[in-house]
C-alpha cells in the first residue's frame, strides 16, 4: 500500500510526506496507539517510499517491486515468534546494519509490537540510537509510548495515530463487509475509531451475543435462569469481562445521552426502546457512580483480583438497574 491509499490519518500522513519531500529523514520512527488502529500498515507504507527509487507512471522501481514480493534486501523487519522481543532479535538487526544498501541510499528496519522488547533488548537498540549509520531509518510500531524506555523515547520521533471518524472507518470497512444499517451504527460507534475493534466484532460474533445477553439481564434483573447463564459465560472466559465492561459502559453513556436529550447519539441505536426504559429508572448521579464502579471493576481485574468474586461483583451491578 502506498501512502496515498491510507484511509484517514491526513495530518500524519502528511507529515511523512514533508519528511520524504525534505529530505529531512531521522533514524528513528514509533507509530503509536492502541492495537488494532493500522500501525503496521502505514509504517509499511512509510518504509516503501523511503525506499523507492523514483516509480515512473505505468512502471514500478525494483525496490517498490521487490518490497511488495518481500525480497527487497534494504528491508529488515525484526520478527519473533515468542511472546517477547529479545537481545538477540536486535543484535541479529544491527548485524543486518553491518552492510550498505543495496538499491539506494537507505536500509529501513522495522520492529512491530516494540512494546515487546525486553530491558536489554531496548538497552542494546539504544547503542544504534545513539550512534546510527547514515542510511539505517528504525522504525517500531508500539501501543503506548511510553512502553518505552525514557532513553530510546528521548531519541525516536513518536507518531501517534488517532481514533478515525465513522466515515473513515466505513470506507475501510464496507468494501470487505456487508450489513445492514442497524449494525453498521452499533459495530463503528462500540468500535471508538479503531478498525481492528471493529473487525474483531463483525467476525468474531462473541460480543454481540455478549450484548443480548447483558440487555437481556438488564430487562430481567430478577431471572436467576438467565443470571446463572451470564455467570456461567463469564466465569468460563477471562477475556469476555472486559467486553462485557464495555458493553455496559456504553450502555451508560446512551442513558446519560437520553437523559441529556441527545437520543441520536446512541451507540446502541437498535436498542433504543431498552435504553429509554432504563434511563426511566435512574438518575444522572446513579449513572455516574454505575460508570465509576465499571472503571474500578475495571482497575481490580488489571490487578488480577479473584475472577470469580469479579464476575459475581459484575453481575450486581447490571441487576441494580
Amino acid at each position: 500500500m502506498n501512502l496515498d491509499q491510507i484511509i484517514g490519518q491526513k495530518a500524519l500522513v502528511n507529515q511523512l510526506k514533508i519528511i520524504i519531500a525534505s529530505n529531512r529523514t531521522g533514524h528513528a520512527y514509533a507509530f503509536s496507539g492502541p492495537s488494532g488502529m493500522g500501525k503496521r500498515t502505514i509504517a509499511l507504507a512509510y518504509a516503501k517510499a523511503l525506499l523507492c527509487a523514483g516509480c515512473k507512471p505505468g512502471s514500478v522501481c525494483l525496490p517498490c517491486r521487490t518490497f511488495l514480493e518481500g525480497t527487497n534486501p534494504d528491508f529488515y523487519e525484526v520478527a519473533t515468534d515468542k511472546q517477547s522481543i529479545g537481545v538477540d532479535s536486535i543484535r541479529a538487526m544491527q548485524e543486518d546494519m553491518a552492510n550498505r544498501p543495496t538499491y539506494g541510499n537507505r536500509k529501513v528496519y522495522f520492529i512491530d509490537n516494540a512494546q515487546q522488547m525486553t530491558i536489554q533488548a531496548q538497552n542494546c537498540l539504544l547503542k544504534t540510537l545513539e550512534e546510527p549509520p547514515e542510511y539505517a531509518v528504525i522504525l517500531m510500531s508500539v501501543t503506548s509510548f511510553d512502553a518505552l524506555l525514557p532513553t530510546v523515547r528521548s531519541r525516536t520521533v513518536n507518531l501517534r495515530l488517532n481514533p478515525y471518524s465513522d466515515d473513515e472507518m466505513l470506507q475501510i470497512l464496507q468494501p470487505i463487509y456487508t450489513l445492514d444499517k442497524n449494525e453498521w451504527d452499533f459495530i463503528i460507534r462500540f468500535s471508538r475509531g479503531i478498525p481492528g475493534n471493529a473487525i474483531h466484532l463483525i467476525e468474531e460474533g462473541s460480543v454481540r451475543d455478549l450484548r443480548q445477553l447483558v440487555f437481556k439481564l438488564l430487562e430481567k434483573p430478577d431471572d436467576i435462569q438467565l443470571a446463572e447463564e451470564v455467570r456461567k459465560t463469564l466465569s468460563e472466559s477471562k477475556t469476555d469481562l472486559p467486553i462485557v465492561l464495555d458493553i455496559l459502559l456504553s450502555i451508560y453513556r446512551d442513558c446519560m445521552m437520553v437523559l441529556e436529550g441527545m437520543e441520536n447519539r446512541l451507540i446502541n441505536s437498535d436498542k433504543k426502546d431498552m435504553i429509554i426504559w432504563i434511563a426511566s429508572k435512574i438518575s444522572k448521579r446513579k449513572l455516574l457512580d454505575k460508570a465509576k464502579a465499571m472503571e474500578e471493576i475495571r482497575r481490580s481485574f488489571e490487578m488480577n483480583i479473584n475472577h470469580q468474586l469479579g464476575v459475581d461483583v459484575l453481575l450486581m451491578e447490571i441487576q441494580e438497574v
